[in-house]
């Protein structure tokens, strides 16, 4: 009996301590030929960049060919830092200060604005055609 309520109580505990830590969902963006699934990830992700919180999201997008390549924006609270790889090899890493979504009468863009390292300027990660059009 002594030894049941040892396992209990470790077990408890373990479940006590596992509900105390945040649990971090990284969502998923993806564009399948234009066909986007959970945009909604993505304007978290711009909110949290603006409200300086700290967030990751992974930007999917399949060639014609059926590649995949994924794109890791992950934000530290200062910048965002940009992984991009191909069917799982590795590509590219850079960082950019910001991400800006510009809104035109046709069209919403996606932007990384002031990257620096693997690649240098503005970043245009999606254009989406507006909902209301």
């Amino acid at each position: 009996m002594l030894i049941i309520k040892k396992v209990f109580t470790l077990l408890l505990s373990f479940a006590l301590v596992g509900c105390s830590q945040e649990l971090k969902i990284v969502e998923e963006v993806i564009n399948n030929h234009d066909d986007i699934q959970n945009l909604g990830g993505l304007d978290r992700f711009v909110k949290n960049v603006e409200n300086q919180n700290e967030a990751k999201v992974k930007y999917i997008q399949y060639g014609i060919e059926g590649q995949r390549g994924v794109m890791t924006l992950t934000f530290d609270g200062v910048q965002v830092n940009v992984s991009h790889s191909v069917d799982g090899d590795f590509v590219s890493e850079y960082n950019c200060k910001k991400v800006i979504v510009e809104t035109e009468e046709e069209t919403q863009k996606y932007i990384l604005s002031e990257c620096t390292g693997n690649f240098i300027g503005d970043f245009e990660l999606l254009s989406i055609q507006n909902k209301f059009n």
